[in-house]
């Protein structure tokens, strides 16, 4: 298993990278260090030039750049191998040449040996009839190939590479601030609002209107939001007229963030208002809206603790609960299992994630969101 707090941390940093191109560097870095690598790049590679319609590294010296975009790109034996390989496909060296082959090819024996390089790990996270995108992390003949641990690590990054490059795409291919917000918004988990001054609607993502649709503590109404609690309305009206002053040293933060009830006892959505930094970008927003759904983000999170820790749906079930300061008592009642039961998912949850207790669980995971939709 690899090191959880560095595997989330990638994970943060491949998403982040999507959103901000400039990022870039930050999470190959994350990956670099995750699996023991000196460095890491980010190559997407136009199949009929055999050049380079983008290159970002991290760890290689900046003489090599040079030489290899302009000479040695086509001569990289990897390239013609991953040209072949479907999306989400591994690769590493053994798969290509051997040591014998290695010390007769000119990539391997003049390129990257005069940098100190020998070895890679890579993955495709993109294969069309005119593009090939890989992230790669290089390796020094000291530290060897990659054993069978980190392939299996760089494998369970793969989709998230996968989701950042076709938002990155995405928001490269808009021309406008407008649609590329939008873009933007529209792969968030959350739902979001951009609101008028007024507190009407100028735009809301998809995650916003499937809210509204169920009709469970608010909907939208022509260009308005309704919430159905009375005290939940009373808050949206106090909320906007501070938003605008967040900032003062006399303004509370936290009074533009409150609860909106659902029925059934369902736990509660948490509203935010925060005020938007560039103005006019869609139909002169002046503030966003945020929904965070927790019954959503509990089964999000829960699909990657299993992922990420090899937890089982209880264990990662009973974690969350835990998380959420349900008691180990009130679970076994709530679930109708025994309290052996439990405790011992417990004492596989903590072998499984080297947390000594609760305490230590709750810290680890209690603010950990996941920032996209996964579908």
């Amino acid at each position: 298993m690899p090191d959880n707090d560095l595997f989330l941390q990638a994970i943060d940093a491949v998403y982040a990278s999507g959103f901000d191109r400039e990022r870039l560097p930050e999470a190959l870095e994350s990956i670099s260090r995750l699996l023991g690598g000196s460095g890491a790049y980010f190559e997407v590679n136009h199949k009929l030039t055999r050049r380079h319609d983008l290159l970002c590294t991290v760890g290689v010296p900046a003489g090599a750049y040079d030489p290899y975009l302009k000479e040695l790109v086509v001569r990289n034996p990897r390239i013609p191998f991953a040209f072949r390989q479907p999306v989400g496909s591994m690769s590493w060296d053994h798969q290509i040449l051997d040591e014998t082959e290695m010390a007769r090819d000119p990539f391997y024996s003049e390129f990257l040996s005069h940098y100190g390089l020998r070895y890679f790990a890579a993955v495709v996270i993109h294969q069309s009839s005119k593009a090939l995108a890989t992230i790669s992390v290089h390796r020094t003949r000291k530290q060897g190939h990659v054993d069978k641990r980190e392939i299996a690590i760089m494998g369970k990054l793969c989709p998230h590479f996968q989701r950042a490059y076709d938002l990155a795409t995405r928001l490269m291919r808009e021309g406008g601030r407008r649609s590329a917000l939008e873009n933007a918004l529209a792969w968030l988990a959350d739902g979001v609002a951009l609101l008028r001054a007024d507190g009407t609607i100028a735009y809301a993502n998809d995650a916003f209107h499937a809210l509204a649709r169920r009709g469970d503590g608010l909907r939208i109404s022509g260009e308005a939001i309704e919430f159905t609690a009375t005290e939940a309305r009373r808050r949206f009206e106090s909320a906007l007229g501070t938003v605008e002053r967040l900032g003062d040293p006399s303004c509370d933060p936290c009074s533009t963030d409150f609860p909106v009830p659902r029925n059934n006892g369902m736990p509660a959505y948490i509203v935010s208002l925060r005020p938007l930094a560039c103005e006019n970008i869609i139909a002169r927003a002046d503030v966003m809206l945020l929904v965070r759904d927790p019954l959503w983000r509990n089964t999000g999170t829960s699909q990657l603790l299993q992922e990420i820790f090899s937890l089982t749906n209880a264990e990662a079930h009973l974690a969350q609960a835990l998380c959420g300061g349900t008691t180990t008592s009130a679970y076994a009642v709530e679930r109708r299992v025994s309290l052996n039961t439990v405790y011992s998912h417990l004492k596989r949850i903590r072998e499984k994630t080297g947390c000594r207790g609760v305490p230590e669980l709750i810290r680890k995971f209690g603010e950990w969101n996941i920032p996209l939709r996964v579908n």
